[in-house]
């Protein structure tokens, strides 16, 4: 059966395409110089039928995004498309596939005159990419010998050749094809023979196998005015010894001579050689070459040229008025993060608890039980489809149980709507808990959204400018925490207290945020707020996140805030004036909006609640692009300049606290530090981006940028004008690889050998700036994340994090410890086990302590919670205080466990003793990273954590059996302490180390004890 492809941009018919077979079960389609926008796929079969393209999970598109393709469904818009990238479109209509994949199509030219043809009637080409299968599509002519062929292939090197009109060219030997810079260019490293690998092969190319480009962070990274990072580039197995030259005073030319450490980029087949050298004062000026070794031959190079001898040095004018140094603060590489999801965390202030969820009061009744006036009577009820009463779920139920609403709003749908759920943890919570992350070790959180929304996660914001009622208080009480709000702050000068005045207590801050959509306040909240920050006010609510942010920072606890630029809800005040002026309204630009036949104007002839009925009737019948198809996120357009000066001016606001000004102590400043960054790469105007780091930046000295992005993100991070560094999911696939999956064989599950597991590190550590890769975030998981306890069990799912691969029937939800192999994605049967799931865990968190980049929780990883992701990621905390219910077994493969769901203080404690070594090691964050040993056969690693005066050794033993080891250090006759235990080893007079190792077991030696 042939199929054609329909592609809809912003909503209205773009264009249509045939597909082309690739083999006998894929189809594809090569969609080149796509353009910026939101779009939706159909599939239409040789009979006319629609298939709809749809999906479950809401991870961003960023380089592979896989739907479904479903038919008489509608299909849901994707976002994340900028302007120039090409696109392959791959359907697998078996399997009801469909896969977008962001990518650079190769363009090569074929003169069929090289053959001696002077023409063509059919012209296919074939590569060992695609096993040697003939492609000719597309094969374009462009004049009468001339054709470009276009190429739907990764970077890397192949072998290739044509088939015209039935017969092979060129005849008897295949063509290289090498796209992008790899190693393949350049003749075959050999070492020791002396010889340098210099220039491509093919003299038409210009890529030099040896490179520095003091211009590119990636070569020349200036950490501080003391502190500098070189790399130079060579053909793998090609150079035995890099050192680097540097002269620092002209007048003197003394000469300081360095060795580079050598990293391996396999992927792509180069040598790094590296290295981060302290020169112990300010430098003004740099004055450098290297010096290349092999087989008793010296070569130099100063970045153009190569030579046999000296040439002239790199002059490089290092004042930072000349070079900006890529800052990243030094906190952000030494602290222990914490992520919080406020809604789950702890909930201290009942009386703020949700009256309704994301869904709104116009699905529920309104329940007698709750405040009634927390909302207009008018909103209740709206829709037919009615809920009933809304109550917030019970904190220590059974995850699985569910409530009135649950069970009625189910009956017709096939999902469940615990993504939906409200449990109303709160900002007090968090403060009243401040002691437990003092006990653990926390020194940073990352709160996941805190603006105001209906939802419970706050990813569609109703207003940037204030922090969501649930959180702080519903029912304003006239109290001001102690803030001291400054009268010349231009991005809020005023308190709630000043605008409420007499009315200040018993007020409700969901009626007061509300926008009017009428009137002469029309475009104006009960504050009289503007996107104006003159017209700005400290909400309570606000106050009462300021006043933990200052509690947070008394305790030694920096904070960063979520930052959900991209869209916002379809309840956003915004959003709302623009439902009820339609066209004519100032804010129509800020989001994309596509069609507005339908639109009926809110008039003032109408009463409140009219005008709210035709509020909720025109989000149903006007057009606009929304975030993932979600229409409950329209997305913003991020082009438009009073929407970005909007946005600049919401973070100059959270980041100068109500004092307006960064206090010189951080300890006493009421502004968050930083910003954790949602779905970045989903913004068509990436542009954006390098303008909001500008306004951080500028807000305060000490601030820090971190993105979700889940790939490779050198692009976004290698320039310094955009994120600071990653949530660190690559980090966290490598630690899978090595440490949970089991399998042999190839692939997402394929368990990574030691000598793999430190490669594949090393490579990964090359993608960034040092000081990038110190900051980055190294997460056990997330709230798109399964739990990494979990995780351990469910080794079958291999290295996938993608949220929306682990629904419920395909997962293991059980306790950990009680998995069994019965269940088809447990290899393991855990339960009669000798080696539990947490020796893993605890394992992974020796490394997770010990490595480069600043170790993140997930709120409850350190209690031992468990669970798939969204929404089982996000159960409430497990607190000692509480009596929880026995949870069954909600795996669709069970035995009809029962069992407790209550905190592993064994597992507190290990995770408060790793921090504190951690804490107390600065050498564990600024050390250098220096590989020891990987017995592939032992399963076993040993790596060092060193600077100039301190040493700590890491030994994991990654099997499940004991290991004797021996393993050589530059330490003669040394005492060590292990620190986990207290147990004192010693080296030998050479320098050896021999000790036993119990299965699953780790040590951290410390030098030096005496």
């Amino acid at each position: 059966m042939s199929y054609r492809i329909d592609i809809y941009k912003d909503n209205k018919f773009y264009k249509k395409a045939d597909f082309r077979e690739k083999g006998d079960k894929l189809l594809i389609y090569k969609w080149e110089n796509v353009d910026k926008g939101s779009y939706f796929f159909e599939i239409k079969d040789e009979n006319d039928e629609t298939y709809g393209v749809t999906y479950s999970h809401t991870a961003p598109f960023a380089e592979t995004f896989e739907a479904v393709v479903k038919k008489s469904v509608p299909s849901k818009p994707i976002t994340g498309f900028q302007k120039g990238v090409d696109i392959l479109i791959i359907f697998v209509p078996e399997e009801k596939k469909f896969i977008l994949k962001k990518m650079k199509f190769y363009k090569m030219n074929l003169n069929i005159a090289e053959f001696g043809l002077s023409e063509a009637k059919n012209i296919k080409i074939a590569t060992n990419y695609d096993g040697w299968r003939l492609e000719d599509e597309p094969i374009r002519q462009l004049d009468k010998t001339n054709y470009e062929v276009i190429l739907a292939i990764p970077e890397g090197s192949y072998e290739y050749k044509y088939e015209i009109d039935g017969k092979w060219y060129p005849e008897g030997v295949n063509r290289k094809l090498i796209i992008g810079e790899n190693g393949d260019l350049f003749a075959k490293g050999d070492l020791g023979t002396g010889k340098f690998v210099y220039e491509a092969i093919d003299k038409n190319v210009n890529l030099k196998a040896i490179a520095h480009n003091y211009k590119s962070l990636q070569y020349f990274n200036k950490i501080s005015d003391r502190e500098y990072e070189f790399k130079l580039r060579t053909q793998m197995n090609d150079v035995e010894r890099v050192y680097i030259s540097i002269v620092l005073h002209e007048e003197d030319n003394y000469e300081m001579i360095y060795e580079l450490e050598r990293f391996r980029d396999r992927t792509n087949g180069f040598d790094y050689f590296e290295r981060i050298i302290d020169f112990g004062k300010k430098v003004d000026k740099i004055r450098y070459y290297f010096i290349l070794e092999d087989g008793g031959v010296k070569a130099y190079f100063n970045g153009k040229i190569l030579d046999y001898k000296v040439p002239p040095k790199i002059v490089i004018d290092t004042k930072s008025d000349d070079i900006q140094i890529f800052s990243i603060p030094d906190w952000a590489k030494e602290v222990i993060w914490y992520n919080i999801f406020p809604d789950r965390f702890y909930n201290k202030n009942h009386y703020n608890d949700p009256v309704f969820n994301e869904f709104g009061p116009e699905v529920f009744i309104k329940n007698e039980l709750h405040e009634q006036n927390f909302i207009e009577k008018y909103r209740w009820g709206k829709v037919n489809n009615l809920y009933g009463k809304f109550d917030r779920n019970r904190w220590t139920a059974d995850f699985k149980d569910k409530v009135g609403w649950e069970r009625v709003g189910e009956q017709n749908i096939d999902y469940s709507l615990k993504y939906a759920r409200m449990y109303g943890g709160d900002l007090q919570g968090i403060k009243e808990k401040i002691p437990y992350l003092l006990e653990l070790g926390v020194t940073a959180i990352w709160l996941n959204p805190v603006f105001f929304s209906y939802q419970n996660h706050k990813y569609g914001a109703n207003d940037f400018r204030h922090i969501s009622p649930d959180f702080g208080t519903i029912k304003t009480s006239g109290k001001e925490y102690g803030v001291r709000i400054n009268k010349e702050n231009k991005f809020g000068n005023k308190s709630y207290v000043d605008v409420l005045r007499s009315n200040v207590k018993n007020n409700s801050e969901l009626k007061l945020l509300q926008v009017n959509l009428k009137g002469e306040n029309r475009g104006k909240n009960g504050y009289g707020e503007t996107e104006d920050p003159a017209t700005w006010v400290w909400t309570e609510s606000d106050l009462i996140m300021v006043d933990l942010i200052k509690e947070l920072h008394k305790n030694g606890i920096r904070v960063i805030f979520d930052g959900v630029f991209n869209h916002s809800s379809d309840r956003h005040w915004s959003f709302n004036i623009v439902m009820a002026q339609g066209e004519s309204s100032k804010y129509k630009d800020w989001y994309k909006f596509t069609d507005f036949s339908g639109h009926v104007p809110v008039t003032d002839d109408m009463t409140d609640e009219q005008a709210y009925e035709t509020l909720i009737m025109n989000k149903k019948k006007v057009g606009y692009n929304a975030w993932a198809g979600f229409y409950s996120l329209p997305e913003f357009n991020t082009f438009n300049q009073e929407y970005k000066d909007y946005i600049f001016n919401i973070t100059r606001k959270w980041m100068y606290g109500p004092d307006g000004v960064e206090s010189e102590d951080w300890r006493q400043d009421d502004g968050i530090d930083g910003w954790r960054l949602d779905v970045p790469n989903c913004l068509e105007n990436q542009g954006f981006w390098n303008e909001w780091r500008k306004v951080v930046k500028e807000s305060k000295k000490d601030s820090y940028i971190t993105a979700e992005l889940w790939g490779n993100a050198s692009a976004d991070i290698n320039n310094g004008n955009k994120f600071d560094t990653v949530m660190n999911y690559e980090w966290l696939k490598t630690v899978i690889g090595f440490f949970v999956n089991q399998s042999s064989q190839g692939g997402d599950r394929y368990k990574l050998k030691a000598q793999g597991f430190f490669n594949e590190l090393r490579e990964k550590s090359s993608w960034y700036p040092y000081q990038a890769l110190q900051a980055s975030q190294n997460l056990n998981g997330s709230h798109d994340t399964d739990r990494l306890y979990s995780r351990i069990v469910n080794d079958g799912i291999g290295r996938n994090l993608e949220e929306g691969k682990q629904l419920e029937k395909g997962y293991n939800s059980i306790k950990p410890c009680l998995a069994g192999n019965y269940h088809p994605n447990t290899t393991i049967d855990w339960r009669n086990s000798e080696i539990k799931p947490k020796d893993i865990l605890k394992l992974i968190s020796i490394f997770q302590m010990t490595y480069i980049g600043a170790p993140m929780l997930f709120y409850g990883d350190e209690v031992g919670m468990w669970g798939a992701t969204d929404p089982y990621c996000r159960k409430p905390m497990l607190w000692e205080e509480f009596i929880y219910d026995d949870e069954k077994n909600p795996s669709y493969i069970n035995q009809n466990e029962v069992y407790p769901q209550e905190v592993d203080r064994d597992l507190f404690q290990w995770y408060k003793k790793l921090i504190r070594i951690r804490k107390e090691n600065k050498v564990l964050v600024y050390g250098k990273f220096k590989e020891i040993m990987a017995d592939n056969e032992k399963d076993v690693i040993v790596y060092e954590r060193i600077n100039d005066r301190h040493s700590i050794i890491v030994i994991i033993n990654n099997s499940f059996y004991e290991q004797e080891i021996e393993f050589s250090t530059d330490y003669l006759d040394e005492r060590f302490i292990n620190l986990i235990n207290g147990n004192t080893f010693r080296s030998t007079s050479n320098g050896k180390i021999k000790l036993k190792l119990k299965p699953k077991e780790g040590k951290i030696l410390r030098k030096g004890h005496k």
